[in-house]
């Protein structure tokens, strides 16, 4: 999969795509539950499944504890070490202090994401969901959707990563770039909500590829992907195995996902 965040990168050869690219969508939900000094969360899409508890004092982060339940490579739990290094930090962080701090790209990036998306619940209190549904951008543009505890917030027109419609919004970048305009153009819960949109739509990208044919080998060769998260960096990349049987088709909307949190 090297070049996934590159939306001119597409599989060359019939054994690399995905023969049923065009009938589906990728669909991820985030969960999101406050209770008296911790938050339970948890992240599902078609190729991971991530539970986190997240426990506080009221202002700081005094404990981690990631789940592994469903991961592409082998080394992907041991991204549970960088994690820790989110411990003692303030539960009110600004965003860019912090991706300074904990780099993402040394962490395994969904966890990371999970952890801020924590802290954030952490101060509101209460519980909160997101899903998102990317169907495939085959052979034409699709609505890709959010939903934030159930309600429709966010419905844009996207294709070959970049955002189509609403007009307000055309030909602003969904993968390298979002972060610099999103942060520009919202704040608060409404830019809380693009990011998780632009994450789940990141992760789509894989839907054009056959993931399963290159189970049971090693990524070492993907230089394209060295850096982008704990995985592609050393010592890891270079022992990484992607795992056989990982991947769940999300297409179907009635398939539950994170029900152990509801």
């Amino acid at each position: 999969m090297s070049g996934i965040a590159d939306p001119n990168v597409q599989p060359r050869f019939s054994d690399e795509r995905n023969p049923t690219f065009g009938q589906g969508a990728l669909r991820r939900r985030v969960k999101l539950i406050a209770d008296t000094g911790l938050v339970r969360a948890g992240v599902e899409d078609s190729y991971h499944s991530f539970r986190l508890t997240l426990r506080h004092d009221g202002a700081r982060i005094t404990a981690i504890e990631p789940v592994f339940l469903r991961v592409p490579l082998t080394t992907c739990p041991s991204a549970e070490r960088p994690l820790q290094g989110f411990v003692g930090m303030p539960l009110d962080m600004p965003w860019r202090q912090l991706v300074a701090q904990e780099n993402p790209r040394v962490h395994c990036t969904h966890l990371h994401d999970l952890c801020q998306l924590a802290m954030a619940q952490a101060r509101r209190s209460g519980s909160r969901s997101y899903e998102v549904t990317v169907p495939d951008e085959y052979p034409d543009p699709v609505w890709t959707t959010l939903y934030r505890d159930g309600k429709l917030l966010l419905r844009w027109k996207t294709f070959r990563g970049a955002v189509l419609e609403p007009e307000a919004y055309a030909e602003r970048p969904l993968l390298k770039g979002f972060s610099s305009w999103a942060n520009a153009e919202f704040s608060g819960d409404d830019l809380e909500a693009a990011l998780v949109l632009h994450k789940a739509y990141f992760v789509s990208r894989a839907r054009s590829w056959n993931v399963e044919a290159s189970a049971g080998k090693g990524v070492a060769h993907h230089e394209m992907m060295r850096g982008a998260c704990h995985s592609y960096n050393e010592p890891q990349m270079s022992v990484a195995i992607r795992h056989r049987d990982n991947n769940v088709d999300t297409s179907d909307p009635a398939l539950p996902l994170l029900a152990d949190l509801d």
